[in-house]
């Protein structure tokens, strides 16, 4: 039998997220596992807890631990309880993640927790977008596709469909893209698909990075 809570309320863990860093920024640092043991904090209009079934639902959602938000219209996971050691979660309609310095927006998002912190995001939207501003760097790391799929441990993202990434002041478009965090490489994974890179010379002045079209 389902429970419900309005304005749901409860503290639990997670981590932090990462994201890629243009050529010349200064190395990424790695998740710290102390923010394991930082609380999230879940608020929600509603909340559904079926012990039954073990599936959790909230609507118009909003999880934060630190510098980490994750606001959507709705999160749902199964067979999870409220526990954050090994789970998977799905959050649908206007996904918006907040991290230090950065955003990544999309309609869906899957997103799994292990050892109580984030340790995977998949994005999927018209497209699914990321900006994040690092310090140092004159202009923000931009990206969008089909699908962003982020592993925070291996400080990586792979992005597809319709790919574009700009690293702060040279872009690149495919069908498919990948941006090793660790080497500040961007490489191209089309498998023989057409691939477009932009190559600014240092000192010379950088165009504006374009905005996707959002589709209907």
């Amino acid at each position: 039998m389902p429970v419900s809570f309005p304005e749901a309320r409860v503290a639990w863990m997670a981590g932090l997220l990462c994201l890629a860093l243009p050529a010349g920024a200064a190395a990424p640092r790695a998740v710290p596992r102390e923010q394991a043991s930082l609380p999230i904090d879940v608020s929600a209009s509603s909340s559904s807890i079926d012990s039954k079934s073990n599936r959790l639902s909230f609507d118009d959602v909003t999880l934060t631990q630190g510098s980490l938000s994750i606001r959507a219209d709705r999160a749902t996971a199964d067979g999870t309880g409220l526990s954050f050691n090994d789970s998977r979660w799905e959050f649908t309609g206007a996904v918006r993640i907040r991290f230090t310095g950065g955003t990544l927006q999309s309609q869906v998002a899957t997103v799994r927790f292990a050892g109580n912190r984030l340790a995977r995001a998949q994005a999927t939207g018209a497209p699914a977008e990321f900006e994040q501003q690092l310090e140092g760097v004159a202009r923000p790391v931009r990206g969008h596709a089909s699908t962003i799929d982020y592993d925070f441990i291996a400080q990586s993202v792979r992005l597809s469909g319709d790919a574009w990434l700009f690293d702060g002041r040279n872009e690149m478009s495919s069908p498919a893209i990948v941006y090793a965090v660790r080497e500040q490489v961007m490489r191209n994974e089309t498998g023989g698909g057409r691939v477009h890179i932009t190559i600014r010379p240092e000192g010379t002045p950088e165009a504006p990075a374009p905005r996707p079209e959002t589709r209907p």
